[in-house]
């Protein structure tokens, strides 16, 4: 690492210090301490080591749990930050990615933004990258349904193929409410028409309409598709195939997935039915663009 890009990691972390809180209690952790700092209330403690602040991890039997996720977790550390690049290449989906206009909105250099769930993706640290799993570009690890930040302490979050993994999304979105300043605002991908995709689980899918009533206590910017139908026929092909050709046996059918990804290239037809009308009805998933009501 550069000494310009440890600068800049130090940095963020020292803005981030000032808006830390714990997850339990939800009072601001002292800006004092070393290498852990502890909650004056209740003294649960957050590590600080690696140029991260660690205050809860995925356990790895968790993550190991399922086959699919295991593979995805051993790529993400081997691949690091050309993972999301990979997945772009081999994945059934294609999709509009909004992620990038929603940042330019915001001046990172005054406004604190976060990707909550980010894995393996890098903003340079100019964007705090919060996951349950400490990679090498995540600022804050910590379990998303208890989010380490004082109240009103965020101009926005980026959530990216997040909710479906939580057990509780409601509560999941209360907590951006909770971090977000009056006027902050929220980008939000969710799966629609996708196979089933441990990380480390998977709990649910939503349709434009169940997004509106998920952030009904925000005032709605947009709700658009995010990756076409195509995207969505390409990944239940792919997952039926496996199955068909596997004549029963599980362990060929996961011999079997990888080789499907041979259709992914057709995902691209989306950059043409993506924006039919009635694309929503079979779409791969959608964005929702929600604002906190001040």
């Amino acid at each position: 690492m550069s000494r310009s890009a440890t600068t800049s990691r130090e940095e963020l972390l020292a803005r981030l210090r000032e808006i830390l809180a714990c997850p339990q209690c939800r009072i601001p952790l002292p800006q004092s301490g070393g290498r852990a700092l502890a909650c004056p209330q209740c003294a649960a403690t957050c590590d600080v080591r690696d140029g991260r602040y660690v205050f809860s991890e995925i356990p790895t039997d968790t993550v190991a749990e399922d086959w699919l996720n295991r593979a995805k977790e051993s790529a993400k550390r081997r691949l690091k930050r050309f993972y999301p690049l990979a997945i772009d290449v081999i994945s059934p989906v294609h999709g509009v990615n909004l992620v990038r206009p929603f940042l330019q909105s915001f001046d990172v250099e005054s406004q604190v933004v976060a990707d909550l769930g980010s894995g393996t993706t890098e903003y340079g640290d100019r964007v705090v990258c919060v996951d349950g799993v400490g990679y090498a570009n995540v600022h804050v690890v910590a379990d998303l349904e208890r989010l380490p930040f004082q109240d009103g302490s965020l101009s926005g979050i980026v959530s990216v193929a997040v909710l479906e993994h939580v057990r509780d999304p409601s509560a999941h979105v209360s907590e951006f409410q909770r971090v977000l300043q009056p006027g902050g605002r929220v980008l939000c991908f969710v799966p629609f028409i996708q196979g089933f995709h441990a990380s480390p689980q998977d709990f649910q899918r939503y349709t434009p309409a169940g997004l509106r009533e998920l952030f009904r206590d925000f005032d709605i910017l947009d709700v658009r598709v995010g990756a076409g139908p195509t995207s969505g026929l390409i990944w239940i092909a792919q997952e039926w195939l496996a199955m068909a050709l596997s004549f029963g046996s599980l362990r060929l059918y996961r011999l079997l997935v990888p080789c499907m990804w041979l259709l992914s290239p057709l995902k691209y037809l989306d950059v043409l039915l993506a924006r039919h009308p009635a694309a929503s009805t079979i779409a791969s998933g959608h964005y929702i663009e929600a604002r906190k009501r001040g």
